[in-house]
């Protein structure tokens, strides 16, 4: 049975991203209180509606909340969301308030990348992990106040990289090591 002792280990490994440091990886276990995970999606199109829906794979896993501008389309995705899981999420136009839901305790960004900076720091101030998509700063100064953010906070930070994951890169990189 998966629960938030492995929710994180089993999310590398179905390629969503690059790999965990197998330190934080054992530290998956203080993460959560429960053994339910609660995630919500800023930026419901594209990169992170697929990430959504990887992440909804995992036992345990249950998206709580949506965010995006997109009025219409959140609508869209939250009604697919209750037919698939048989609960609505809630819905916001603003990632701050999202970001308040004391239920919540990861988020995936999937918005443009000129917004990541902001969300993951927000994100990190509010608690919450993170899951967000490459690119991960427009600049080195994003960069480093990202950074800042997920030590100050404590946080894990997971960024996207699908193909760093996917089964035909990791078989050409133990082909090359031999």
């Amino acid at each position: 049975m998966k629960n938030r002792r492995t929710f994180l280990k089993d999310l590398g490994v179905a390629s969503l991203a690059t790999a965990l440091p197998l330190s934080q990886l054992n530290a998956t276990s203080m993460l959560f209180p429960n053994n339910e995970v609660n995630v919500g999606l800023i930026g419901v199109r594209g990169m992170g509606w697929a990430n959504l829906n990887s992440f909804l794979k995992n036992a345990g896993t249950a998206c709580v909340a949506l965010c995006d501008v997109d009025s219409q389309l959140l609508e869209e995705r939250a009604e697919e969301l209750k037919i698939k899981t048989g609960k609505r999420p809630k819905t916001f136009s603003d990632h701050r308030e999202l970001l308040n839901l004391k239920t919540l305790q990861a988020v995936i960004i999937g918005t443009p990348d000129h917004w990541h900076c902001i969300q993951m720091t927000d994100a990190c101030a509010a608690g919450k992990d993170v899951y967000v998509e490459k690119p991960i700063a427009n600049s080195i100064h994003e960069a480093d106040l990202m950074v800042e953010a997920a030590r100050k906070y404590n946080r894990v930070v997971q960024v996207g990289q699908w193909q760093r994951s996917d089964p035909h890169w990791i078989k050409a990189l133990a082909f090359l090591k031999t």
